[in-house]
């Protein structure tokens, strides 16, 4: 039998002022009485249009949550939150939304109201949606899971504290997606079994963090031809301090200021392993 966790509060504080404000409406909103107001909402730009896109070809109202909105003149509704949602739902035929109507919102509320949502609010972590994609059988998530699983490692579904963590967990929920979704799941796997063969990967939870992890994925996807038995070298051979002090000096000179240190860090690893193939490996 199932056991359920109920809403518990008994042990928390309550805050000291309570905001006193009017409960939304919620109703099925006409998609054509929904208006956007530019003042603070954001422009469809080509990046939004994909995102809009992608929820159109996997539309289900299991993942609609209901959109925010505000009385304007005309009988229309400014669309505070959920843009994307609603576009995608009228590009599959949907004539309505399920929205909370705030009736007393000015402009400026409105707009204060937007950046909460999209700014102060807890997001979801990575790992949270990859566990919830899990228990649902999403396939991206478990092709995700598999070939971390085939390394020998396990992509993690909680976080945990640095000195909690432990060799072969991998927390880059994000970096093996992406990779994975680029068609490069193979590599991964390889380039795991690599590090988790390594005296380096074997022995230093430092290899398994994000900051690491990514740029040396990274690095073995951009030299695929390296060998596995180099590959095993090349991770024993590195000096982690040593090569993000040298990333770190890159990032100082003309060109480089504005590139983040991972992208300095991961274009640095690439080069040393180019190398490190071309040379049959480096003598220590």
């Amino acid at each position: 039998m199932r056991i359920y966790r109920p809403i518990d509060i008994a042990d928390q504080p309550v805050p000291n002022e309570l905001p006193i404000e009017d409960r939304p409406a919620l109703q099925w909103i006409p998609i054509e009485r929904l208006v956007i107001d530019d003042r603070y909402q954001r422009p469809l730009l080509e990046a939004n249009w994909e995102i809009i896109h992608r929820i159109a070809r996997s539309f289900t109202w299991t993942r609609f949550s209901p959109v925010m909105a505000a009385p304007v003149e005309d009988g229309r509704f400014a669309l505070i939150d959920g843009q994307h949602r609603t576009h995608a739902a009228a590009l599959v035929g949907h004539t309505a939304v399920p929205g909370a109507i705030n009736h007393h919102l000015d402009p400026a509320a409105q707009a204060a109201a937007f950046a909460g949502i999209n700014g102060d609010m807890t997001r979801v972590h990575p790992i949270q949606v990859f566990k919830a994609a899990l228990a649902a059988g999403e396939a991206w998530a478990v092709e995700c899971q598999q070939v971390v699983a085939k390394a020998g490692c396990q992509l993690m579904t909680v976080q945990a504290s640095s000195e909690k963590r432990q060799v072969r967990q991998v927390y880059a929920v994000s970096a093996i997606r992406q990779m994975v979704r680029a068609g490069h799941g193979d590599l991964v796997t390889r380039s795991l079994t690599a590090l988790a063969r390594s005296t380096f990967g074997a022995n230093f939870t430092d290899a398994w963090t994000n900051e690491t992890l990514k740029p040396l994925l990274s690095a073995t996807i951009a030299v695929p031809e390296v060998r596995f038995g180099t590959l095993v070298e090349f991770f024993d051979s590195l000096d982690l301090a040593t090569t993000n002090a040298n990333a770190a000096r890159i990032r100082t000179q003309p060109g480089y200021s504005q590139r983040s240190h991972m992208a300095v860090f991961t274009e640095l690893l690439t080069a040393m392993l180019q190398r490190w193939h071309r040379e049959g490996g480096i003598p220590r």
